[in-house]
């Protein structure tokens, strides 16, 4: 299918598609979107540089390409966006860890600007994120859940332990007790 033409193709059947051709096609329609995220993305964290940020978010790209399944409900695009998002966070938290940071100054992800989405997807994934804070709030001991949210915010273990004063052992107990009780009250 090299050369063949994509234009009557959504993004859903490409992603299902499973050729070279169809991944080039993707690829090519989101060049700009994860370019523009990785820009907004960079200029939100001073020690990020942005052509970096875009090839993590390509290598997201690529992984949502190959892991999209339609079955799980949601479009390709906002699948390829948690990827994209995921992967360039995971960038930058990697940089804060060894990069220039002092071990005081742990990288806020709340503060990287991406305005890709559009209000009504924000307003959504809000809604969503908060049903899951009150499910995991319910299942999880206060320790248990303030440590499972320093986790998510990219708190390496010592960092979480200074914060809450205590020590890392008892840290990654929590941790560990978290996971378990999420796996057992919402599967893998």
């Amino acid at each position: 299918m090299y050369g063949a033409d994509f234009s009557g193709f959504t993004d859903e059947q490409l992603a299902l598609c499973e050729t070279d051709g169809s991944e080039k096609e993707l690829v090519r329609r989101y060049m700009t979107p994860v370019r523009v995220k990785a820009q907004r993305m960079a200029r939100s964290c001073p020690y990020a540089d942005a052509e970096d940020l875009f090839s993590e978010g390509l290598i997201g790209l690529l992984k949502a390409i190959r892991r999209y399944d339609a079955r799980k409900g949601a479009s390709f695009a906002t699948f390829a966006d948690v990827c994209v998002s995921n992967s360039i966070k995971t960038a930058i938290a990697k940089l804060a860890r060894g990069g220039d940071m002092s071990k005081e100054y742990d990288f806020d992800f709340d503060k990287l600007v991406d305005i890709t989405a559009s209000t009504e997807d924000t307003v959504i994934d809000r809604e969503l994120d908060n049903r899951l804070y009150e499910r995991l709030a319910a299942m999880l001991t206060e320790r248990e859940f303030e440590v499972l949210r320093l986790y998510m915010r990219h708190y390496s273990y010592k960092s979480a332990a200074e914060k809450l004063g205590t020590d890392e052992k008892s840290v990654d107990n929590a941790l560990q007790r978290a996971k378990a009780k999420i796996k057992r009250n919402l599967g893998k």
